[in-house]
């Protein structure tokens, strides 16, 4: 993809799941990233690994809630690459609760999924304003439909859905485009465990569910690998023209 080569992104989440599998593809394009993740073993781990496969990469023990270590990373980042091109926003907590949830499990959601991913675009916009740049949220199909039991997560992601709109309006004359991708079902370890512990199935069976695999056009759940490709696209210069968009990676799950 055009204009990645050479350039610096930072990841947050980026030891795991979908977060691990931008890492990868951003290293795959010669991009150096800085994995900035709450995790202190998967972390240094994924940093470990991309570094003996010849990737640049390094962990930045964040948690996106705290502006203290979010300003830190940042400028760790800035002062280790000499430049920051890229975010991806994929730090994010799981709270499924409806409307029996908790203050402490409102907080927690909204702290990390709405104020983490606001917190990081702060930091990192003024690395970019000289040269522009590009920021990716994850948000979630979640923050488009409704899915019972599942309220405080799904209105997280939909703020993120409409900060991303905003955000971009905001940077447009700094030349830092903004989007947003919501994916629907993805197989990862979480997904994985959920799927194996508390419903009893494999993958294969998850897939054959109509109210799982049978939600999506595609009658499949994605893997983490299919959303970091688009992510990685909207980062590139072939996205040049793109900014304020919710791109859905969701197998055709919202179009039904």
């Amino acid at each position: 993809m055009r204009g990645l080569d050479g350039k610096v992104a930072i990841v947050t989440g980026g030891a795991q799941g979908i977060g691990r599998a931008v890492v990868d593809r951003l290293v795959h394009e010669r991009v150096a990233v800085t994995i900035a993740d709450i995790h202190p073993d998967f972390g240094p781990a994924a940093a470990a690994e991309v570094s003996a496969a010849g990737g640049t990469a390094w962990h930045a023990l964040v948690d996106v809630s705290e502006e203290s270590q979010v300003a830190a990373a940042v400028e760790a980042t800035a002062v280790r690459f000499g430049r920051i091109d890229y975010l991806v926003n994929c730090a994010a907590v799981f709270i499924m609760r409806g409307v029996e949830a908790t203050v402490a499990e409102w907080r927690r959601s909204n702290d990390v999924n709405i104020m983490g991913q606001a917190l990081c675009v702060k930091h990192v916009v003024p690395h970019m304003t000289e040269r522009g740049g590009a920021i990716v949220n994850i948000a979630s199909i979640s923050g488009h439909i409704a899915q019972p039991g599942y309220l405080v997560y799904n209105a997280a992601k939909a703020a993120v859905a409409n900060m991303t709109r905003c955000m971009a309006l905001d940077l447009a004359d700094r030349r830092i485009r903004v989007n947003a991708v919501n994916p629907g079902t993805v197989w990862n370890a979480n997904n994985e465990r959920f799927h194996r512990e508390v419903l009893g199935m494999t993958r294969e069976q998850a897939e054959k569910d109509p109210e799982i695999g049978g939600r999506h056009m595609l009658k499949r759940v994605a893997n983490p690998a299919e959303i970091a490709g688009p992510i990685a696209f909207l980062l590139s210069d072939d996205a040049s023209f793109i900014t304020g968009e919710n791109l859905m990676i969701d197998g055709g799950y919202t179009a039904m």
